[in-house]
Formats: C-alpha cells, sequence, structure tokens
C-alpha cells in the first residue's frame, strides 16, 4: 500500500530559471510547474507528501521558503535535501536515509521526478515505486523502462498513481524466473520487449493511442509458459494466458493468448489492439535475440519445422499486413522500420 509520495523539487515541483543562480528561496522570480498544485491538493488528503532534492545551494529551510513564495509549502509535511541525508541521488545512501527519516519501508513510497536516471532508476534500485515526470516526452534512456507511470503533465499525477497495475521490471523477471526461462529465452523475450517499447513510443509520438510501458511488459512476459508448457503438453500461449490471468494481468494474459504465429490469421485471436500488434510483431521479427525480420524468422521456422511448412508459408501475408499497418502508420516502409529498430533495438538490450 503506498503510504508517502516523495517529489523531487526542480522542474517538478517548482521551476528552475537557466538565468537564475543561488538559493532559488532568493531568485527574482519563482513558479510552480504547471498543474502541479491541483495535483498536490488532490492527493494530500490520502498520502504522506515528502519533497526530497539534489538542490546544491539550499537546505531545508530555504526549499521550505521556496516553496512558501508560491503557495505550495503547506502541502509538504517534510522536506529534505542532499544537505540533510549527506548523500545526492541516485545513490542508496540518500534514499535509505530517506526512508530511515521517513519511516516506512520503500514499497510504501512513490517517488516522482524529471530526473530519469536520479528519480526514477536510483528510487527503483532502492525498492521504491517511481513516476517519472517527462513533460518533453523525451525517449526513455532505456529500452526496459523502469519507472511504473511516466506523466506528461503534473495534473495528471493522481490518476497515474491509482491506475499503478502492471509488475515493474524487477517483478516480471522474477516471474520468468518462476517459469524456468533458459538465459537463451529470456534474452528472446528481453528482444522482443524492447522493440515492442520503442515501436510504441514512435507510434505514441506520431499521435496513437498505445501504452508502451504496457506493451514492454507483454513482450517480456509473452513467452513466460513455454518451458512448462513443453512439460505439460499444453499450448504455451494458452498456459501464459491463464498464469497472467490467475495473477491479476488480464491486459498481459491477452497479449500473451495473440502473440503465436497463427494468431494475425486466427480470426477471434488475431491481435487487436497496438499492444496486441506489436508484441506478435516483435516475435515474428526475432530470431532468439536477433533482429532478422519477418521472412528470415519464418524460414528459421520452417526449417525447425519441415512438418508444418505449409501451414508457416500460410500465416506469413498476415504477418506481412500487421507490419505493413504499422510501418504505414509510422509513414515508413516495412525495409525502413526494419532498419530504424537495427538501430534503435540492436541486440534487445
Amino acid at each position: 500500500m503506498i503510504r508517502i509520495l516523495i517529489f523531487d523539487w526542480g522542474d517538478t515541483v517548482m521551476r528552475v530559471f537557466p538565468g537564475y543562480a543561488g538559493p532559488m528561496a532568493d531568485w527574482p522570480e519563482v513558479a510552480a510547474v504547471p498543474g502541479v498544485e491541483a495535483a498536490l491538493a488532490t492527493l494530500a488528503p490520502h498520502h504522506l507528501l515528502a519533497l526530497a532534492t539534489n538542490a546544491a545551494d539550499s537546505g531545508a529551510a530555504l526549499v521550505r521558503a521556496a516553496l512558501q513564495r508560491v503557495g505550495l509549502a503547506r502541502y509538504f509535511a517534510l522536506v529534505f535535501t542532499a544537505r540533510e541525508l549527506a548523500a545526492r541521488k541516485p545513490q542508496p545512501a540518500f534514499f535509505e536515509a530517506l526512508l530511515r527519516e521517513l519511516g516506512c519501508a520503500a514499497g510504501e513510497a512513490v517517488m516522482i521526478g524529471d530526473d530519469y536516471a536520479a528519480d526514477v532508476a536510483g528510487a527503483k534500485a532502492a525498492g521504491l515505486r517511481g513516476v517519472w515526470f517527462n513533460p518533453a516526452a523525451a525517449a526513455c534512456p532505456d529500452p526496459h523502462p523502469l519507472y511504473d507511470a511516466v506523466l506528461s503533465t503534473m495534473a495528471e499525477l493522481p490518476a497515474a498513481l491509482a491506475d499503478i497495475r502492471l509488475p515493474d521490471l524487477a517483478e516480471s523477471l522474477a516471474l520468468l524466473a518462476e517459469g524456468d526461462v533458459s538465459p537463451e529465452l529470456l534474452a528472446h523475450c528481453r528482444a522482443v520487449a524492447a522493440v515492442a517499447f520503442r515501436l510504441a513510443g514512435r507510434l505514441q509520438a506520431a499521435g496513437e493511442t498505445v501504452d508502451p510501458l504496457l506493451a514492454h511488459r507483454g513482450g517480456l512476459l509473452h513467452d513466460i509458459a513455454k518451458v512448462s508448457a513443453k512439460r505439460t503438453g499444453q499450448l504455451h500461449d494458452e498456459l501464459a494466458a491463464a498464469l497472467l490471468r490467475a495473477r491479476g494481468f488480464a491486459e498481459l494474459a491477452d497479449i500473451a493468448a495473440c502473440h503465436t504465429v497463427w494468431a494475425a490469421a486466427a480470426g477471434a485471436r488475431r491481435p487487436v489492439t497496438w499492444e496486441q500488434k506489436l508484441v506478435y510483431y516483435a516475435d515474428r521479427l526475432l530470431e532468439e535475440d536477433r533482429l532478422v525480420g519477418v521472412e528470415a524468422r519464418m524460414a528459421g521456422m520452417i526449417e525447425r519445422h519441415p512438418d508444418q511448412a505449409e501451414a508457416l508459408r500460410g500465416y506469413l501475408p498476415a504477418t506481412l499486413a500487421v507490419e505493413a499497418h504499422i510501418a504505414g502508420r509510422l509513414g515508413m516502409s516495412p525495409a525502413a522500420l526494419i532498419e530504424w529498430l537495427r538501430a534503435e533495438v540492436a541486440g534487445g538490450g
């Protein structure tokens, strides 16, 4: 259960004006980040709000004085800086000291900030939840996103916190470990996730309604049951869907249920949502963790399963139609799309 929300300060709660130096409390001009006051007012009755910053020019008292100038000090029960904590984000010591001061477990706290490395990666390494404030819509620096939610405006924060529903990266990898996936299969799952994530980000930037985090986690977990299905004689897509649904991850179950080669030509099991299409397509591109393209991947499958060659060839037109659909929405040819992906996620991360 989330009890405590911890906010970064500069460019998360208050704007940083590059032309000013020294303590923000003394700047001739100060301003709150747009949307932050409404978010704080919504969240304060339900959570303890704290602020934790690396600010070099201000201790806690000066930070609070700056907050007072924009009417936000009343929302924060506690303020911490690198001075009081004797460490800086993303150092583990910063978050360890912060949790001690707050008197809470890591799983009870969320860090919200605009610096992916310091605020998100640092918090996640310490076991906290992490929300990335990304108003510039910058590409995530990691093909395997660590954040639990991403915001384009601070006004979105209350809804985003209420909608944290997917396993984080560590939880996803633990689920794969429970499934006894081999190192080779894990590399494939990571590559599918990276490709699906980057495609989703590109589509989102093009104006499509798609959730890159859902696409990533769906790609990472699509083959969660491949090993156990071989032992039981079940279809691995059906078993994966059942396992994920039992864990409460219905969207991930739906992705797993329609990722296999025949799905695009299978009527009711055809991928429908963007996230489903992207995981299906990414899986069709990758031979283990090597991005080889749809036709080369199909040739590899036929070589391994010559008794199914005719059926596999019959699935190729539907797969190529999915590729053309994705490329078309991005204003690219399929060949250009593949080249972009090779440059973007070579090796799958």
